[in-house]
Formats: C-alpha cells, sequence, structure tokens
C-alpha cells in the first residue's frame, strides 16, 4: 500500500512539473506588444452569437432603435436600459463607444444578459448586456455649398 502512495506521489510530482514547465518566462507577457490584442468582448458573456441582430434607426427624438431585427420580437426596440445604466457599445473597430455614437444605418449585433428582462410592450423593451456595430454605416455626403 505504501509503494502505491509513493507511485501516485511521484505520479502527481511529475504532472506538476509538466503543467508548470508550460508557464516559463520565455512566454510572451500579455501586456508585451508582440502578444496579439484580444477581441474587446468582454460584455460579451462567453456568448461567441449575438442574441439579435439588425440595423440601426434614429427615431424623431434622436435616440437609436432596432430595425430589420433578425427576430420580429425585437423589431423597433429602444437600444437603451429600463434603468438607464449605460450599455456597453463596441465600435466595429472593437473600441468602446456609446449609444449616442450609433448611426442611422449601422448593422449592429446585440447581447441579451442570461436571464433578459423584457418588458412586453410594442415594442419591446429589453435590458441588454452589449450592442457591437458589426459594419459601421457609410457617413451622410456633405452638402455641396450652391455656387
Amino acid at each position: 500500500m505504501t509503494a502505491t502512495r509513493t507511485a501516485a506521489a511521484l505520479l502527481s510530482s511529475a504532472l506538476l512539473a509538466v503543467l508548470a514547465a508550460g508557464c516559463t518566462a520565455t512566454d510572451v507577457p500579455a501586456a508585451s506588444p508582440a502578444s496579439p490584442t484580444p477581441p474587446a468582448t468582454e460584455h460579451l458573456g462567453e456568448q461567441p452569437t449575438p442574441d439579435v441582430t439588425g440595423v440601426v434607426a434614429v427615431d424623431a427624438d434622436g435616440r437609436p432603435t432596432l430595425s430589420q431585427a433578425s427576430d420580429d420580437y425585437f423589431e423597433a426596440m429602444p437600444l437603451g436600459t429600463f434603468d438607464e445604466e449605460p450599455v456597453p457599445v463596441l465600435a466595429a473597430d472593437g473600441s468602446r463607444v456609446t449609444l449616442a455614437d450609433l448611426r442611422d444605418g449601422d448593422r449592429i449585433e446585440i447581447w441579451l444578459p442570461p436571464v433578459a428582462l423584457c418588458g412586453e410592450s410594442m415594442p419591446v423593451q429589453c435590458e441588454l448586456r452589449t450592442v457591437r456595430v458589426a459594419e459601421a454605416a457609410e457617413p451622410a455626403p456633405s452638402p455641396t455649398p450652391a455656387g
């Protein structure tokens, strides 16, 4: 029985040594400029695909809403929250922006919390986890001066 415990202890020690060898000083530190920049997905909740997609439509009051929703349930949903907490918004390049930065025609992806709180109104009003711009709209052309 002692030989079995000794063998198990040696095997465990060998396994730990192998695992520890993978964490050597030759690894590139996370903050190193040589390491690739991780995607800005801290607010996606480990969920690779969005809950709903669509296009931003800015309403008459200047508030962004969802149009062309991939699920009709979310059509015309305001892109804000019930409690006015800021919704994390990621631009197409992965940088942080705000809801005010969304433009008419931006193609967006939306993540909801695991247990989404939605007000059953028309349109539905849901708490949002993250809005990400998948494709930014082309800027509107500048008016040309009359000449």
